[in-house]
């Protein structure tokens, strides 16, 4: 006798073990957003990592990287030789030891991409992190303009740019990854 088809144990066996797959395999894909969030402050930070050493070479040809404080207020009598960075009122670039202070206006002028004053224009928006003495840089998702000045809506997924602590230590850039 001759029997088209599977027998019952061969169809459980076979649901087992697409079960058993779809349990090890599912996890990968639903963290897939999460990991491209995560992939993005990577990227972000070796863009602002890039953008210091721009500064700091431009610093260093101009002779001013040695110097503990400069900036250009249109009282101080040194010119930075950064594009944006121009004698000014209004928006101040300031620099310690050639690499620039945790303050909104410097990084937004070294890298673009990063929100000026408050803006929510682009992808990454800037905050500062109060009596931390740094800046705060996200996802504009990842912040609330509701108020005079926007919050941070979660307690992960930002980078942290701190002042330099020591010449051999120029400024720190922390990762707080997403979860």
């Amino acid at each position: 006798m001759r029997r088209n088809g599977f027998t019952l144990i061969e169809l459980v066996v076979v649901i087992v073990l697409l079960g058993i797959l779809a349990v090890t395999a599912a996890p990968r894909f639903l963290n897939l957003q999460t990991d491209a969030r995560n992939a993005a402050l990577e990227g972000l930070k070796g863009s602002i990592e890039s953008g210091l050493g721009v500064g700091y070479g431009k610093m260093a040809v101009a002779g001013l990287e040695s110097l503990s404080y400069v900036t250009n207020n249109k009282d101080y009598v040194r010119a930075i030789p950064i594009t944006g960075c121009e004698s000014s009122e209004t928006n101040t670039c300031t620099f310690r030891d050639g690499y620039p202070e945790a303050d909104f206006y410097t990084i937004t002028t070294l890298v673009d991409g990063i929100n000026k004053h408050y803006e929510k224009i682009k992808d990454w928006g800037i905050i500062r992190q109060g009596s931390k003495g740094g800046i705060t840089i996200t996802s504009v998702k990842n912040l609330d303009y509701s108020g005079k000045r926007p919050v941070l809506i979660n307690d992960n997924c930002y980078l942290r740019y701190s002042n330099l602590t020591s010449i051999e230590s120029p400024y720190t850039i922390e990762v707080v990854p997403c979860l």
